[in-house]
């Protein structure tokens, strides 16, 4: 096991995570909560990963069968033993490849992605880093390219973006017939600034539903619609 790889220990699974690729991050742990409550069917994580959103989304959806893609050979064996270890391995698979060179027997009813969004940003030196925080490997004109050619008619999509970077995804997004039907911002505390902003919709256009969530208060703990969203997973809120 690399040195500074951690352990990330959920209610209900496990992941290993960093070295290769990204630490699990708080803002991505929200996003699993709240895009696992609009899953159904055939699921797809872009970009997975150790393969937090996947397990998330299995864990909440016991009848959906989720495929994890990642670009990164190393990263996409890591995401592979923590799916073989945890309880959903029979509905979790992944496969390391380029979402646009990805082409499955059938298209998803759901797809989530927390997709890289550094743009004009000095270079990581370790390449799994990289290659999972620079858009020069999944552009948001990219990431809107394949969510209209891999869902379903009537599919729906979730997407985790700072504000500027979600701009421009939607503007792909519209010029490939899909359109957001919610965003929420996430915020650290009430005073603070948009940190991300978790966004869902689908092929139909729709008057955009706005939230916003607060990870603490002021007097820094966690806020109640946090430890609702978190309390199937976090083991530091009882259920």
């Amino acid at each position: 096991m690399a040195e500074s790889r951690s352990l990330f220990e959920f209610k209900q699974f496990s992941l290993y995570h960093g070295n290769p690729g990204l630490k699990i991050s708080t803002e991505a742990c929200l996003f699993g909560a709240w895009a696992s409550l609009k899953a159904r069917g055939h699921c797809l994580d872009i970009g997975t990963g150790c393969g937090l959103l996947a397990s998330m989304l299995a864990q909440a959806n016991p009848t959906c069968s989720v495929k994890a893609l990642e670009i990164h050979p190393e990263v996409a064996k890591v995401a592979s033993g923590n799916f073989q270890k945890g309880p959903f391995k029979g509905r979790l698979k992944v496969t390391q490849t380029d979402v646009s060179e990805y082409n499955p027997d059938k298209k998803f009813d759901f797809i989530c992605s927390n997709p890289p969004f550094f743009t004009n940003h000095l270079a990581s030196s370790d390449e799994a880093k990289h290659m999972a925080i620079h858009a020069d490997y999944l552009s948001p004109a990219e990431l809107a390219t394949s969510i209209e050619r891999l869902l379903t008619k009537e599919g729906e999509f979730a997407v985790l973006y700072p504000a500027d970077v979600l701009a421009l995804f939607e503007q792909s997004l519209n010029a490939n017939g899909l359109f957001i039907n919610e965003k929420v911002t996430i915020h650290s505390n009430p005073s603070s600034p948009v940190l991300r902003i978790m966004a869902s919709g689908s092929r139909e256009k729709s008057t955009i539903r706005d939230g916003r969530i607060n990870i603490k208060t002021e007097q820094g703990d966690y806020t109640p619609e946090f430890i609702e969203l978190l309390r199937p997973y976090y083991i530091i809120f009882p259920s």
